[in-house]
């Protein structure tokens, strides 16, 4: 009876392990979201289930508040983040209750001045509405 029940569990345990892997899995967001911040920093996006503060971002850039900032997220899960007055895209990867600097996007010019990303498959478009010029953005 021991022995049954030994197996059982083994073969019980074996199924019900880590062992599900889904693949090839699309993380992005077809549109850009425009976040306000409020008096903390804090951004938000309801319809992606996304919270997190801007406060580091804003003090990399030298700058105390922007009216909005762009968000948007490629394939591969990475967030793109940026906002009019900043000279940087920040490419941001998720990990546990984090967001972790992957990279850091130079923008050419002294800083954006109306920003918006578009999702191209590949890479990510940003586009300064003010300057018309246009970037193709990936997470390398």
């Amino acid at each position: 009876m021991t022995l049954i029940l030994s197996v059982a569990f083994l073969f019980g345990a074996a199924a019900c392990g880590p062992s599900l892997i889904i693949q090839n899995v699309d993380y992005s967001q077809p549109l850009e979201s425009v976040l306000t911040p409020d008096d903390d920093a804090m951004v938000q996006d309801q319809r992606f289930a996304i919270k997190f503060s801007i406060s580091s971002i804003l003090e990399e850039e030298g700058i105390s508040s922007v009216d909005e900032v762009r968000l948007i997220r490629n394939r591969e899960g990475y967030y793109f983040v940026t906002a009019a007055g900043f000279s940087n895209v920040y490419v941001l990867q998720p990990d546990d209750s984090e967001l972790k600097l992957s990279k850091k996007i130079r923008i050419s010019g002294d800083s954006l001045g109306q920003p918006a990303f578009n999702q191209r498959g590949d890479y990510i478009e940003l586009i300064d509405n003010e300057t018309g010029m246009t970037y193709n953005l990936d997470h390398n």
